[in-house]
């Protein structure tokens, strides 16, 4: 089995992807925040590139009352739009039963690119071992593909993928990662005691708590808080 990591969906070509297990993260904040609201009850979620493209999704599902949208620029709710990127925003009250149209600056890109490989998961850290024991057991070529920041390297993202890279090698046999994989598990062994210190000082935590969202960053730190691993499948990520 071989293991790739990508910092970036930059990154890989689309022969990188193609018939592979693909696990995709932004844990500040949009995989987070998809796993809080299918958490809650959410029905599923519709990510989509841009703005534009999440009103016109919207409007081409009809005049139902189930549908809202959601995401955020700049770590900040749209407007007009019904909620931001906030995990703590995705209450059972507000999501349950219902259809989130959503789009994010980093994370919902990364999962409309990860949604070429053979199986598309949605991870973070508070789902890492159900999204690594996943990997596992499918047994296939996995790629960990990181959102990143504005299409580069972010710490968390990097961190998590090497909990994620640490999990899987736990259980397969002979696992062949790149470098970046490798990369990514000497930081997860350096700092994987310390990720409710670490995320705060990335330049992701940095942003948030400017924006007001402190909480947040305690929120997307809880490893292992789920055992929920959501997928992404005909544009739709469900449970």
């Amino acid at each position: 089995m071989r293991l790739d990591v990508f910092f970036t969906p930059k990154e890989p070509a689309p022969a990188d992807l193609s018939g592979r297990t693909v696990v995709v993260i932004d844990v500040l904040r949009a995989t987070t925040t998809m796993l809080a609201a299918l958490c809650n009850g959410a029905r599923e979620i519709l990510p989509v590139a841009s703005v534009e493209e999440a009103v016109r999704r919207k409007e081409g599902l009809g005049r139902r009352d189930d549908l809202l949208l959601c995401g955020e620029r700049g770590s900040r709710p749209i407007p007009g739009f019904d909620l931001g990127n906030s995990p703590l925003e995705f209450t059972a009250e507000k999501v349950r039963g219902r259809t989130l149209v959503m789009t994010t600056t980093n994370g919902t890109p990364a999962l409309l690119a990860g949604g070429a490989g053979m199986t598309c998961y949605v991870a973070c850290l508070r789902n890492a071992s159900a999204a690594a024991a996943a990997a596992a057991k499918i047994g296939a070529d996995t790629v960990i593909l990181c959102a990143g920041r504005h299409g580069r390297y972010a710490m968390e993202d990097a961190l998590c993928a090497g909990l994620l890279a640490h999990r899987i090698r736990s259980s397969a046999d002979g696992l062949r990662m790149n470098d970046a994989g490798r990369t990514s598990l000497l930081l997860a062994k350096r700092f994987h005691k310390a990720i409710e210190s670490v995320l705060p000082r990335t330049a992701g935590g940095r942003q948030l708590a400017r924006a007001g969202y402190g909480d947040d960053i305690r929120f997307c730190a809880a490893i292992d808080a789920e055992a929920i691993l959501p997928r992404f499948h005909e544009r739709r990520v469900t449970v």
